[in-house]
């Protein structure tokens, strides 16, 4: 009766066959009905860390209901994966989620209560929250509602999030639990349905600038005038609901004690109170607290944080690198390159893609963008580390120095470029520069105005790219130091020729910058991009300093 809502999943259409079921998610009714049961655990869990919480999160209930006892030795492996759970699991941080959420609070005694109704309006929200998996349920919009999130006036809304955003929005006396709610706690609710835009991975690897990373989701913080209790609340609900995924609530929370890299999700927890200072930061500030409180907790190997214009990118890459023996290896790597590719790392890793924001610790020589968003870039930076870390930096570099050929520095820069580096991320360094020797080269190459990617082709495909007029240019992998002999060695294979997208055609002398092709590449059949040879562009218009820019680091 509290939450009548639950119901809900008895509800089926009358055509549903025999054996089929009416659920968008492809289980059934039941195992959706349990998976919300599982989150609702979840937070009296949660809400009970201190007491019995972390035994019923991580073990589950006895026959009794009570929380299982911690086992003291048993030969079971699902049992010891569970007990390693319970003790390396980080209690307080998790305890301190919800106190940000404002679901409890701590006395002046230093004890912790529970405030009822930000708890109670947790449930409700949890209650509700995927009734719409129920196909019979789903709205149709009306036509005074329409178009509503890319749907139009008689459309079903099949996406079960926009449909409870829909009736929220419209129908909000239909769900009780909801209406039940006071003004300010059915805000924080409609604050969860929001599409976030936020990637997790991107923030706790350092993998993205501040715009990419945070912008789309501090929009939404400013639209929906969200305070930090807010996002804390947003990611309650995300925890406890993936909490619950496995429908096994009297098990405690399976999906992430048995099935949840652990590692993983305690880079998530700790990610989620660097979010809530969105609420009154901006993105750059929040993502320079992050790299350095993640600095800080590796000091006494690294050394205290750094300071001058390589400290954002040297930060970046240790964040990125992840483990210690290849973080120490990436640092002695980073004071190990030439000032050249040095450069190029910090000032291309220290750009924020916002025009009035610069980190304190670090600021580019030249201000402009847009910036560039390496994807997997701590994939290949952990592939290579410890043993070739310095080859990795040499080739980022690279990867950055072309990216900027690609797009030039411009005074006007509120966006970000993917460069996708997806073919190179699991490679050794070995099977990187054996391209070369096999008749190919690694390109780098303008899919669209907002994405490049770097691939693996021959120089005809190169041709074909230029014939289309696609910006390209080839990536010098290879060791500076290798015999030219060995790059034109045996047959090039033909590859299929792709389908490229591009705004405009550009003519070859404008795009293709083959100023780059090593000397004994020079000695294959390329005539046909003789033509659009040509040395460097010009210095960049922008100016190499900027009045707005006032950091000491400058």
């Amino acid at each position: 009766r509290a939450f009548p809502e639950l119901a809900l999943y008895t509800v089926s259409r009358a055509d549903v066959r025999a054996g089929q079921t009416d659920i968008s998610s492809g289980l059934s009714a039941e195992e959706e009905y349990r998976r919300t049961l599982g989150a609702m655990f979840a937070v009296y869990w949660l809400a009970r860390i201190g007491i019995d919480g972390e035994r019923g999160f991580s073990f589950g209930v006895d026959e009794g209901w009570k929380a299982k006892p911690v086992p003291i030795d048993s030969d079971d492996a699902t049992e010891m994966k569970r007990l390693k759970f319970y003790q390396g699991q980080d209690w307080d941080l998790l305890q301190q989620l919800l106190i940000d959420a404002k679901m409890l609070r701590r006395t002046e005694l230093g004890e912790i209560e529970v405030e009822v109704e930000r708890t109670a309006t947790m449930l409700a929200l949890t209650a509700i929250h995927d009734v719409f998996k129920v196909e019979a349920l789903l709205p149709t919009v009306r036509v005074d509602d329409a178009p509503f999130r890319g749907y139009d006036a008689g459309d079903v809304i099949n996406d079960h999030d926009v449909a409870m955003y829909y009736v929220l929005d419209y129908f909000p006396d239909s769900l009780p639990s909801f209406k039940a709610l006071s003004e300010a706690q059915r805000h924080s609710v409609v604050f969860t349905q929001n599409r976030m835009c936020f990637n997790h991975g991107w923030l706790v690897q350092a993998e993205a600038p501040p715009n990419a990373l945070f912008s789309p989701f501090k929009q939404i913080i400013r639209d929906g005038g969200a305070q930090a209790a807010d996002v804390a609340f947003y990611f309650t609900h995300w925890l406890t609901d993936l909490a619950g995924a496995v429908p096994t609530p009297l098990e405690g929370a399976e999906k992430f004690v048995l099935k949840f890299p652990h590692a993983v999700l305690n880079s998530f927890i700790k990610s989620f109170g660097v979010l809530n200072e969105l609420a009154h930061k901006s993105e750059t500030e929040v993502l320079e607290d992050y790299l350095i409180k993640a600095w800080r907790e590796v000091d006494q190997q690294l050394g205290p944080v750094p300071t001058g214009n390589d400290a954002i990118a040297l930060m970046r890459l240790v964040v990125q690198a992840q483990e210690m023996e290849k973080q120490i290896a990436i640092t002695k790597a980073f004071a190990a390159l030439n000032e050249d590719d040095r450069k190029v790392l910090a000032d291309e890793m220290a750009r924020t893609g916002i025009s009035e924001q610069r980190y304190a610790h670090s600021c580019p020589q030249k201000i402009g963008g847009p910036v560039f968003l390496v994807y997997y870039s701590p994939s290949f930076i952990r592939n290579l580390a410890p043993h070739t870390a310095g080859p990795a930096l040499v080739m980022l570099a690279e990867v950055y120095r072309r990216s900027r050929k690609l797009w030039p520095l411009r005074v006007s820069f509120d966006d970000w470029v993917t460069v996708r580096i997806d073919q190179i991320k699991e490679l050794s360094l070995t099977q990187i520069q054996a391209v070369y020797s096999q008749g190919e080269s690694w390109l780098l190459y303008k899919r669209n105005e907002r994405e490049a990617v770097v691939e693996r082709h021959d120089i005809d495909f190169m041709t074909d790219l230029v014939s289309q007029g696609v910006p390209c240019t080839i990536l010098k992998f290879y060791r500076k130091a290798q015999s030219t002999s060995s790059f034109c060695s045996g047959a090039t294979t033909p590859r299929s020729k792709p389908s490229i997208t591009t705004s405009s055609p550009r003519s070859k002398a404008s795009e293709c910058r083959n100023d780059d092709v090593p000397a004994n590449l020079a000695m294959c059949d390329i005539s046909s991009l003789a033509a659009c040879a040509r040395p460097d562009p010009p210095t960049d218009p922008v100016h190499s300093s900027s009045p707005t820019c006032r950091h000491l680091s400058c």
